[in-house]
């Protein structure tokens, strides 16, 4: 598993069903990261093999913006810089 921006106490909550606020954490948000700006995606998808985040900004290619497992679980992040809104 990889280092998260989110807390291990909020993934605790949100598996133990009790994180109230897991909009919170998952979804796309802006965020800035090692000091550049861009979106934080996170997604529970436990059953998958392989999470992407695609779009005309990666022209639609799955592996340009892989997403890693950050807990066991399922929940996937990934980080892309340079998002906008609407993109």
């Amino acid at each position: 598993m990889k280092t998260s921006a989110l807390s291990e106490f909020d993934l605790y909550l949100f598996h133990q069903g009790t994180n109230y606020h897991a909009q919170e954490m998952l979804g796309a948000h802006f965020i800035e990261q090692d000091g550049k700006k861009g979106v934080r995606f996170t997604v529970w998808a436990p059953n998958a093999n392989a999470v992407s985040v695609v779009g005309e900004f990666n022209d639609w290619q799955a592996e340009a913006n892989p997403c890693a497992e950050i807990f066991e679980g399922g929940i996937w992040e990934c980080f892309i810089p340079g998002l906008k809104a609407g993109m």
